[in-house]
């Protein structure tokens, strides 16, 4: 019986380093999965989107003209910065959106009233905006969420996951069966999977790009029953408070502060919970003034170059991803703007 032959040294290396380089190339890659690059110049809004969505693997919808342009210069970001990013390009705003509903077919249709110009009265969405804290562009979707409390109807359970976090849900009004117990601490995307499961029905995810700011708007409020109400914020004197129909729970909402300020890169927490604390003790102060007063404060704030700085500084990480015709527009209106408050003050007026 004939005997293979050895085989050659050199090939056994060779044979070795192609594939100790096709399993560097495989890491490589699994390692992108998930993230956007992009380079296009005045691109439609469409095939922008069509590409955060296909490399991203996620559900990205838009109320804005598919037809808009687009520029970006984006090599391996996570969906949530391309979203930001295109948000501030098209000088619109995005969030992360939780439809949950018992059937896929029932999910589409949520999906669906996203589009429309009225509420759909047989939807619930929950939302509850406030401050973001610190400069970064955050994404309420990754913020831990631990479900506490006795009351296991879905409906209270998915509120408590708004007010928690800062994510929109959306979901059929009718639709609150009873959970069995309250899944483990996680992040509030996993919890609302983990809801849909336990209520053997379905949820996905929608990145929704549209014309309304991520802070502000008409449609706000929990329930989407109409505006926010700015008295209420006034009233409550908490500008961490959030708005909605219901009733914001206090607890919860420090929960959420403590959360978005742990997401913070270390060196940065500081800062933001001074921040948080110097917020605070501005509306508490205007809490205690009459409802007549109020305004006059808020105007004097606003007289004040020093708090007008600081206002603009939130600002400056959305400023660093516009177009340099953004940028002057804005640095244009936001000198002129300074420029008034100065002339209104006087050159000799306090705290200058």
């Amino acid at each position: 019986m004939a005997m293979t032959p050895p085989v050659p040294k050199r090939l056994l290396f060779l044979g070795g380093m192609a594939l100790l380089l096709a399993i560097v190339l495989l890491s490589r890659w699994i390692a992108g999965w998930g993230l956007v690059t992009l380079h296009v110049k005045d691109a439609p809004l469409a095939k922008v989107l069509s590409s955060i969505a296909r490399q991203g693997g996620v559900r990205v919808e838009t109320s804005l003209d598919p037809a808009k342009p687009v520029t970006l210069d984006v090599e391996k970001v996570t969906p949530a910065e391309a979203m930001e990013l295109v948000a501030v390009r098209t000088d619109s705003g995005w969030r992360p959106i939780y439809v949950i509903a018992p059937s896929k077919t029932a999910v589409k249709e949520g999906i669906a009233t996203l589009h429309e110009s009225e509420k759909n009265a047989e939807w619930r969405r929950l939302y509850y905006p406030m401050p973001q804290v610190g400069m970064g562009m955050g994404d309420p979707s990754g913020i831990e969420v631990r479900l506490a409390g006795q009351d296991l109807a879905l409906q209270q359970l998915l509120d408590q996951t708004a007010q928690k976090s800062g994510v929109m849900i959306l979901s059929p009004k009718d639709w609150s069966p009873a959970i069995s117990s309250l899944p483990a601490a996680a992040p509030a995307g996993k919890i609302i999977a983990s809801l849909a499961h336990s209520a053997h029905g379905e949820a996905e995810a929608v990145l929704f790009l549209s014309d309304q700011r991520r802070r502000g708007g008409p449609t706000n409020r929990a329930d989407g029953q109409g505006g926010a109400d700015q008295n209420q914020a006034d009233s409550q004197g908490d500008p961490f408070a959030g708005f909605g129909q219901g009733r914001v729970n206090p607890e919860w909402r420090e929960e959420r502060v403590a959360a978005q300020i742990q997401q913070l890169p270390p060196e940065q927490q500081a800062a933001a919970k001074q921040e948080v604390a110097e917020i605070r003790a501005i509306f508490e102060e205007l809490r205690q003034l009459p409802r007549e007063e109020r305004r006059a404060k808020w105007e004097e704030l606003m007289s004040n170059p020093d708090f007008v700085d600081r206002m603009e500084n939130r600002r400056a990480v959305r400023q660093q991803s516009m177009s340099a015709e953004q940028r002057i527009d804005r640095g244009v209106s936001y000198l002129e703007r300074r420029q008034s408050v100065l002339s209104g003050q006087g050159a000799t007026s306090p705290g200058r």
